[in-house]
């Protein structure tokens, strides 16, 4: 297929030779984390449940997301539409509910990938032990809110890794509006690949899961007459000393992120940059309901992130 003129030059050029060896390298997942769980992803959420698309817009006095920019063309700052955000009691609301959609929703559905990948049982000290292991997910307190308006480019090409975040993230991308064509965030499927194309959602209820860590992604100018708004955050998974007092022994091949690579610059920076949940893996269930008790590990205080 024809490839979109925006987009085109965002290609390597290379020889053949540098370029075989920039894609090896980019692509590699020598020492990656949970390589299993990077493929891109869409999935489903129930917007009754997650209401992410309709409290957001309530948070910023605005009736509809898409046509925010009526109101807010770009002459006026988009800080002063965020604002309402900075307030703690304004957004109280769509923090709970964003909140509730990564405990009860994402980490479950990537905790059942994880099982299903058997990513938990790499580590051969872990096992000899015969006892239940303490998984932690951690992820941003609050996402990364982005607002692209008709004739505004908000991001160039990157990867999270080259703005400070762990090669540990997984990449979430939850459009709060329908996103199509020029308005829709564009991405590599894989690291090196450059087969750039859309993350495209008629309307809310669908999320994308993906290796942002290393996978270049990019905004274009918004050709269209709609605004698109949607959510950005990250998902680390760890191990915990187990609650029998044992330490976590190093393993070169344990595919879960060893304290090191947790360590980036967002942590080190801002502490409450992120929250941490526990599950337990090889325990007697307590009760038949579906999905992973997921318990806070630790309460950590929020931060806005524009």
């Amino acid at each position: 297929p024809q490839e979109h003129s925006e987009y085109a030059d965002h290609r390597v050029t290379t020889s053949p030779e540098l370029s075989s060896f920039y894609q090896f390298h980019i692509g590699s997942t020598y020492g990656v984390p949970y390589p299993a769980l990077r493929n891109e992803m869409p999935f489903l959420y129930d917007v009754d449940s997650f209401p992410l698309s309709q409290i957001l817009a309530e948070t910023l006095g605005v009736e509809d997301l898409s046509k925010l920019h009526i109101d807010n063309p770009l002459i006026k700052d988009k800080r002063r539409l965020m604002a309402p955000l900075k307030n703690r009691g304004k957004r109280r609301k769509f923090h709970q509910c964003f909140d509730s959609f990564v405990t009860s929703h994402v980490i479950p559905l990537l905790h059942s990938q994880a099982l299903s990948k058997g990513v938990f049982y790499t580590n051969r000290h872990q096992l000899q032990k015969g006892k239940p292991q303490s998984i932690v997910y951690r992820y941003q307190t609050f996402p990364s809110i982005n607002i692209v308006r008709p004739g505004e480019c908000s991001t160039d090409p990157h990867c999270d890794m080259a703005q400070g975040h762990s090669i540990g993230t997984i990449s979430y991308h939850i459009p709060l509006t329908a996103t199509f064509g020029t308005n829709a965030l564009y991405a590599e499927s894989r690291p090196g690949r450059e087969d750039w194309h859309p993350l495209e959602a008629g309307s809310p209820g669908l999320g994308f899961q993906f290796d942002g860590a290393r996978c270049l992604h990019f905004n274009l100018r918004n050709a269209t007459d709609a605004t698109r708004v949607s959510l950005n955050f990250r998902v680390a998974i760890t191990r915990a000393p187990d609650r029998f007092g044992g330490e976590i022994r190093y393993d070169p091949d344990d595919q879960l992120c060893c304290p090191e690579l947790l360590r980036d610059e967002f942590s080190m920076e801002n502490p409450g940059f992120h929250e941490e949940v526990v599950v337990h893996v090889g325990e007697v269930p307590r009760s038949f309901m579906p999905g992973p008790v997921a318990v806070k590990r630790r309460g950590v205080a929020m931060s806005v992130v524009g």
